[in-house]
């Protein structure tokens, strides 16, 4: 029985209504009329009984989720708006500001300047010994401050971005390169750059390259971020006292880089004012043979043909990042989920929770794998993606989270007052406008200065 349920009973109202044949009860309507606002990024996600031959829009997935829970709650109006990446942590900033945040929110990014700021409601009441049970431990641990959960968990990880690299095999078979072999699919960092070299060509004859081995968006934190682990630098020192980028590490990989693209030439110049959808176009155009993410990226070549903006689908898979061999293999790992808004009515505190509950049960949790994305639940993947097409690759893409790093550092800190200058850091030694050393230690001393006073 629900906590919402028995502050219902508690003012007397009981009423449960059978609905059709779904065997579904619907919960007693509340006390008086209650509104939950809440805001998701764009998913694409679709939902029960959307056709197979089409791509599910950004709006599909909150319009169901929100139909289907006041069809549960009788009473209870659920609103929804879709924010777009752009711009999202300012709209929420100002909405935070103005006191009128909405009720429930899907983040980009945990945030633990808003549990300083005490806007936000733990969650701990609301979790299950099944819950607690079911979601893996670093995934609750996202939201995790001062021993209390802010963080309805739900996506295992991003897009891959910073993860894990995506394959054209068509190339690779072109070139006679052979891919890295299951069931990691790992690869050391010289390894990668004989392969890469040699997926670096001129196909037509006209003595320019058409085909890169890959690129890199300066633009992009989380697929530069994971470059900058090759050879074990972290952004933090171990106690997240100081900047610690700026290690010899660090500098050996930012070079890394820079070489790749002006000594190997097995990436594009230009690279200092790329983004991520460039990378992304370059690969789906076959103008590279690598590119950046996970089983989502992957489905995103499906969607891109239904709505034709794609030609048409190609195989691709999934590999991880080059590693050193004395420091081994890495991934960005992060989760995301939903975050409750401070509530002043109990009643309506009481239903937030439940919905926020209904997004993250494992019933709608492997509505994900529309998807392809890999859920916070170990009993939803158990058999999410087995017989599969893409069992594989998911099965490539879990093994690389094994080895997942919090790259922007723990939920202790917030990495947002310095993301711009990393971002600067990246443009510069990729322009060359600076040596990778000299980006690195001006980008630390301005941001020892921002994050620690120093």
């Amino acid at each position: 029985m629900s906590r919402r349920l028995l502050v219902t009973l508690a003012v007397g109202l009981v009423l449960m209504i059978v609905l059709g044949t779904s065997g579904i009860a619907a919960e007693a309507a509340p006390s008086k009329p209650i509104t939950i606002t809440w805001w998701i990024n764009p998913w694409r996600i679709a939902p029960p009984g959307f056709p197979e031959d089409q791509a599910p829009g950004s709006e599909d997935f909150p319009k169901w989720a929100s139909e289907e829970f006041m069809r549960l709650h009788p009473g209870v109006t659920v609103k929804y708006e879709v924010v777009t990446n752009a711009g999202f942590d300012q709209k929420i900033a100002a909405a935070i500001l103005a006191g009128n945040p909405p009720d429930v929110l899907r983040p980009i990014g945990f945030r633990l300047e808003w549990v300083k700021q005490g806007v936000l409601e733990p969650i701990d009441d609301y979790l299950t010994a099944e819950d607690k049970q079911d979601f893996y431990q670093y995934a609750l641990d996202e939201g995790k401050v001062n021993g209390k959960y802010y963080l309805f968990p739900w996506n295992n990880s991003n897009n891959g971005m910073g993860s894990t690299l995506l394959l054209n095999p068509a190339i690779f078979a072109e070139r006679g390169v052979s891919l890295p072999k299951l069931p990691e699919r790992g690869w050391t960092v010289d390894e990668f750059l004989a392969a890469a070299k040699k997926l670096t060509f001129d196909r037509d004859g006209d003595g320019k390259i058409d085909v890169y081995a890959l690129s890199f968006p300066a633009t992009d934190l989380s697929v530069m971020m994971g470059w900058m682990h090759l050879f074990g630098a972290r952004l933090f020192n171990e106690d997240e006292t100081a900047i610690a980028l700026n290690s010899p590490e660090g500098v050996r990989a930012l070079e890394f880089v820079v070489d790749a693209i002006y000594k190997h030439k097995i990436a594009p110049e230009g690279a200092a004012g790329m983004g991520i959808y460039d990378s992304i176009n370059m690969f789906h155009q076959g103008k590279t043979a690598m590119g950046y993410g996970g089983p989502y990226e992957i489905g995103r070549i499906d969607r891109y043909v239904k709505e034709g903006s794609l030609k048409e689908a190609f195989p691709v898979h999934i590999a991880q990042y080059p590693h050193d061999p004395s420091v081994g293999p890495f991934a960005y790992h992060t989760s995301g989920g939903f975050v409750v808004f401070k509530q002043r009515d109990a009643e309506k505190k009481e239903l937030v929770m439940e919905f926020a509950k209904f997004l993250t049960n494992q019933e709608n949790m492997r509505l994900l794998k529309s998807l392809l994305y890999v859920t916070t639940r170990k009993s939803v993947n158990k058999d999410l993606y087995k017989g599969s097409t893409f069992e594989n690759e998911v099965e490539v893409y879990t093994r690389a989270l094994e080895y997942g790093i919090p790259y922007f550092g723990s939920s202790d800190i917030s990495t947002t007052p310095i993301d711009k200058h990393i971002q600067a850091m990246f443009e510069a030694a990729l322009s060359r406008s600076k040596t990778p050393k000299q980006a690195l230690d001006e980008f630390a001393a301005e941001a020892n200065k921002i994050m620690f006073k120093k």
